[in-house]
């Protein structure tokens, strides 16, 4: 039997359990990243956040594992919408490999927003306003500290995004869940 919408978002909450770890595991990347940027030069820091970000996912199914979250979701369309989700902001590394090369002390910026741009999504798929907030928060934050911050791009990128995931968790955490009758 076909499940309705408002039955796969049930279906949705109640396996995702406010869907916390990939935030949690985006908060801890971006911190290491921070304090690393205030410690060693530019271009290390920039091949860590490169290649760790790579570390993102597999921390989050640790966090996942600990919190009880079905992180996969194969059985449910929403779930699998955010699968799509996390390939479009991969598809972005088109971009930041040229970045790369081009002009280094961007990346930061791109890999910062595309690692967002799936948020409108889950905001979309639970109905609550944070996902496009979390994405308009870093979007902005990430253009003001291009223009405002003086600090390297990886410490500015770096500072926006962990403050964005800061306030998006606390919002998750206190946002009341009507998971409805279980399917």
């Amino acid at each position: 039997m076909e499940l309705t919408l408002n039955q796969l978002r049930q279906d949705f909450e109640q396996r995702s359990n406010k869907s916390m770890s990939m935030p949690l595991a985006g908060t801890v990347f971006w911190s290491v990243v921070l304090v690393l940027s205030l410690l060693l030069p530019f271009k290390t820091v920039l091949l860590v956040m490169l290649f760790g970000s790579g570390a993102i996912f597999p921390l989050a199914l640790l966090f996942a594992k600990w919190r009880g979250e079905d992180l996969f979701m194969k059985a449910n369309a929403l779930g699998k919408l955010m699968g799509v989700g996390v390939i479009m902001a991969n598809s972005l590394w088109a971009l930041h490999i040229p970045l790369l090369f081009a002009k280094p002390e961007l990346v930061p910026f791109s890999l910062a927003l595309a690692l967002a741009i799936h948020w409108p999504l889950y905001g979309w798929i639970i109905q609550h306003k944070l996902g496009l907030q979390h994405l308009l928060m870093r979007a902005l934050g990430l253009f003001a500290a291009f223009l405002w911050l003086p600090l390297n791009s990886i410490t500015s990128a770096a500072l926006v995004t962990v403050i964005c995931y800061l306030i998006t968790l606390v919002q998750m955490q206190r946002r009341v869940v009507d998971a409805g009758d279980t399917v």
